[in-house]
């Protein structure tokens, strides 16, 4: 903002020293005389304020870099974190689901023990009762029984008597044993 007001006290300044009619004039030099010392001094005054504004913008551009700079270095810290606490997530995740795939594990063989002891238990209470209520002796006795009738019985000689026909119409009477 100083800059414009300085340019334009500059520029009407020049504007103010050079009317010609004014320059020849004794009274009037003078009065150029003064306005050239005012321009120079608003020159020199429009130097100090460029070169303030100059250092102005340095500084404000360095300041800009570092803001910049810190903001990046807290960025990157802050993915780094994220990442550290995403990959702490993921292992605690990994390791809870190993955990309890363990236990699962660990409690279907338990079940499958008690359940192999369970049939195995009603299998032999089944094999009992059916022994119990089986008495196989009947059997071995009436097989004696059928052992003794043959051998008591004398063999008797079957004649089996086929009658067969030629093609003639004849009879033929064949015997076999």
């Amino acid at each position: 903002m100083k800059l414009i007001q300085l340019t334009a006290a500059t520029i009407i300044a020049f504007g103010m020293t050079l009317p010609t009619d004014v320059a020849y004039s004794q009274e009037r030099e003078e009065t150029v005389e003064r306005n050239l010392n005012q321009a120079e001094e608003n020159v020199d005054s429009a130097g100090e304020n460029l070169k303030d504004a100059g250092k102005a913008l340095g500084n404000s551009i360095k300041n800009t870099g570092e803001a910049a700079q810190q903001g990046l270095e807290n960025a990157g810290t802050a993915a780094q974190e994220g990442l550290n606490d995403a990959g702490e997530a993921i292992q605690r995740n990994y390791n809870q689901a190993e955990e309890q795939l363990e236990q699962t594990a660990v409690e279907a063989q338990e079940d499958l023990n008690r359940a192999a002891q369970t049939a195995e238990t009603e299998i032999a209470e089944a094999a009992k009762e059916i022994e119990q209520k089986s008495n196989w002796g009947w059997l071995g006795l009436i097989g004696l029984l059928g052992l003794f009738g043959l051998a008591g019985k004398s063999k008797k000689e079957v004649v089996i008597k086929e009658q067969e026909y030629d093609s003639l119409g004849r009879t033929n009477t064949i015997q076999s044993k």
